[in-house]
Order: structure tokens, then sequence, then C-alpha cells
């Protein structure tokens, strides 16, 4: 999604990409997300959850495009003042400019002990993780690790259940303590009458898009760089969007040109 869709997408299709400002994009969430609230009498379509999936990366998308924009407007701004002073002052000599080597993050080698997929790329479409395995970047042992971790980093059912309003803490206490209704957590506060079906569905969409993305794991751990995890995103939407078009699997390639 590139950034006009994204606004398109949040505002409508008359809004000046130029015009919007951070806060702006966060209100305009807030208000279209209110709309697809399960109680909401305008949420009666069965797309709501990818339309909430839409409006989560829209969001995403412009606050990411606005502060790359402002940094480098900053950038900007600031070379401006730095030319200035130097024509301000001809007869000063110009004090020699001190450049500081970015530290170079490199990535870790590969665990020749856990095991890499090196079998046939897959024909159908792909989630992140299942991609970057097939695509042989990650070991099976690391994507389990990386799962477990996003599992751990995202909110709790039940905290997100309260904060909407429809749990209470008496609530949770007693689902929790149900574990004779076999099934997750919102399963079991369905089946105690205290969510509708269609509540519990809209909550484990909502806890699922809060959860921090598998790559940020990998490039914390060293795993794959940012450039290496823009590089696979981009190649699993080619390969996803190859799939939905009836086409064949477009597997990524490795740096020396070379079917992973």
């Amino acid at each position: 999604m590139q950034p006009a869709d994204a606004v398109r997408i949040l505002f409508g299709e008359a809004t000046d990409l130029r015009r919007v400002t951070p806060a702006e994009v966060k209100s305009a969430f807030r208000r279209r997300v209110r709309t697809l609230h399960p109680d909401s009498a305008c949420a009666t379509s069965p797309c709501c959850g990818e339309a909430v999936s839409s409006l989560v990366s829209a969001r995403d998308i412009l606050i990411e495009h606005l502060r790359t924009a402002q940094e480098k407007a900053a950038r900007l701004t600031a070379a401006g003042h730095r030319q200035q002073a130097a024509t301000a002052s001809p007869s000063r000599p110009a004090r020699p400019t001190i450049v500081r080597p970015r530290p170079v993050t490199e990535k870790l080698p590969r665990k020749e002990h856990e095991r890499y997929y090196t079998g046939v790329f897959p024909t159908y479409k792909l989630k992140f993780g299942q991609f970057v395995y097939c695509a042989g970047e990650v070991s099976w042992q690391d994507l389990v690790r990386g799962m477990r971790w996003q599992r751990d980093q995202r909110p709790a059912y039940g905290e997100i259940a309260k904060a909407w309003g429809w749990m209470t803490d008496k609530d949770i206490q007693a689902v929790r303590a149900a574990t004779e209704i076999p099934g997750m957590f919102g399963e079991r506060a369905v089946a105690l009458g205290l969510l509708t079906e269609k509540q519990a569905a809209f909550l484990v969409r909502h806890q699922h898009h809060c959860q921090p993305r598998l790559g940020q794991y990998f490039v914390k751990e060293r795993i794959l760089l940012t450039a290496d995890v823009n590089r696979l995103l981009a190649a699993m939407q080619r390969h996803n969007a190859s799939i939905e078009r009836g086409g064949g699997p477009i597997p990524p390639f490795n740096p020396a040109g070379l079917v992973r």
C-alpha cells in the first residue's frame, strides 16, 4: 500500500497528502474504526475484519511516511542553516566536518546445527514467517522462537475485552477459572455467555493487529537486517499476487542471483 492509497482509505479521494498531520491520521483512524465496531449498526458486513486490517495498515504507513518526511525536512533545514552561516562569514576558515561512521550491524552467521528449509518452494499464498522460512533465510527454530516472542508481546485477550467495556475483572477471573470448558479464552467466554461469537472474533483480529511484526524480532536478534526484511516483504507480496492471479510461485533470490 502506497501513502496515497492510505490517505484515500482514511480520508477519502479529495484529501491532499501534503496537508495531513499525524494527529489527523490518528483521529481519522479512530473515527473509521468506531464505525466498524461489532456493536455498531454500520458493522454488519462480513468483511469487517479486512476493513479493520486495511485501516491499521493505512494508519501505520501514513505515520511512517510523515515521520520520514519530517526527518528529511529537518535535515534540509539544518543543511541550509550551515550554508548560510558559511556564506555570512567567508573570512573565517570553515571548521572541518568530522564524519563519524555509523555502526555497521552485521547478521549473525547461520546456525549450522539448526534446520533450514531446502524443499520445493510452496505454490500457495504465504504469511511472512512461512515465506522467510521457505526462502531459507531463517531456521525452523528461529521461526518458532520469533512466533513465541510475538505471542508474548501482544496484549492479553481479556485486557482488550475489558478496554472495550465488554468484560470486567470478575468476568476475566471467571473465564480463567473455568478450566473444565475446552478451548481458548474467547471460546470459554462465549460458552459462559460473557461474549458473543461476533465479539470474540473481533477481539481475536484486534489482538492480532496489536502484536509486533515478526520482522522486528529477526532484526532485533540480528537474524536479518532491516533491508533484508523489506526485500523479503516485497518478494512475498510478488509471490502472493502471482498465486492470486493463478500464476506460479515466485521464490526470492539471494544476492548472488540464485534461488534459495
